[in-house]
């Protein structure tokens, strides 16, 4: 059985690295086109879409059976052209094409990296959410970014490769060995960039779109524990290859407040961030993971442990 999946990943592998060769001879902008048009016409017919339509009605019950569907092709798009852009990320380092990410109001951001004081920058799935990184790394903003493990071993070391290279961010899984890594770079007055919108099974129950919705406390906790601010960012797409980040007041801990009580406002607080930002431009968010599927022996209040422990 382990041959067999080893097999199946590299057969994924494989025509994952073919998809993008091909994307990479056409040039940044036919790729980003190019994926979002066949994305556009494929994904909605695919049976994915229906987790889709039913978290989009589950979190926006107001909307009309079209605008729904509107919302499922224009993911979809956002979402191919994310994958063609995959071929040509180290382009949006270039000097040349710096004009593509139009960056507004990081002016917080750098005071706090120029004066050594450390941070947690958080954002969800929402545009190209691989530029979150880029962004730190044109501030000047050193540190590290936490990302998932992608079933695939293979897809998931190109990935972690890809990201190191160009942004030189310390890549930081989430998991145990991730969580030192992450006190490391906080000792050391850094930054670590989170996507905070999915689901955690061990998290903490907040509230996104009124809807029970585990959370991941690792942000709250770090803002509690070393007194560093939380720093939310949205990432828009203009048109075609062309983004906008906009980076938002900090979220930081109240002096003197019981801890616990400050994770959870913390943690409310960056929901609905999140929230607002997606009502805003719903057709940018990934709609397709299970956001708000909450097991019963889930549901517990935040303990000291997520307090101290940044997982």
């Amino acid at each position: 059985m382990a041959k067999k999946h080893t097999v199946i990943h590299l057969l994924e592998y494989l025509g994952l690295k073919t998809a993008l060769a091909v994307f990479g001879v056409m040039g940044l902008d036919r790729a980003s086109a190019a994926a979002g048009r066949l994305a556009r016409f494929v994904g909605p017919k695919l049976g994915i879409s229906n987790r889709a339509r039913a978290n989009i009605r589950r979190a926006m019950p107001e909307l009309s059976t079209e605008e729904v569907e509107r919302i499922v092709v224009g993911m979809w798009e956002n979402l191919g052209r994310t994958v063609g852009e995959y071929a040509h990320l180290d382009k949006f380092m270039r000097p040349d094409e710096r004009q593509r990410i139009e960056i507004v109001d990081a002016g917080a951001l750098r005071a706090m990296a120029e004066a050594g004081c450390g941070g947690v920058f958080v954002s969800g799935h929402f545009a190209n959410w691989e530029l979150l990184p880029v962004v730190m790394h044109f501030e000047g903003v050193e540190g590290g970014e936490v990302y998932r493990r992608a079933n695939n071993p293979f897809v998931n070391e190109w990935m972690v490769s890809l990201r190191a290279r160009l942004t030189r961010a310390t890549q930081i899984p989430k998991s145990g060995p991730g969580a030192r890594v992450i006190v490391r770079l906080m000792r050391e007055d850094k930054f670590v960039a989170m996507l905070t919108d999915q689901k955690l099974n061990d998290g903490i129950e907040a509230r996104m779109f009124g809807i029970r919705a585990m959370t991941t406390g690792a942000p709250a906790g770090l803002a509690v524990r070393y007194n560093i601010p939380v720093i939310p960012a949205c990432i828009e797409r203009l048109e075609g290859a062309h983004f906008r980040v906009t980076v938002y007041n900090p979220i930081t801990a109240r002096p003197g407040a019981e801890p616990f009580e400050d994770v959870l406002r913390i943690t409310q607080e960056i929901n609905d961030f999140l929230e607002a930002r997606i009502r805003a431009r719903p057709h940018e968010w990934f709609w397709l993971h299970d956001r708000w599927s909450v097991r019963p022996w889930h549901l517990h209040r935040i303990t000291a442990a997520q307090v101290d422990s940044p997982e």
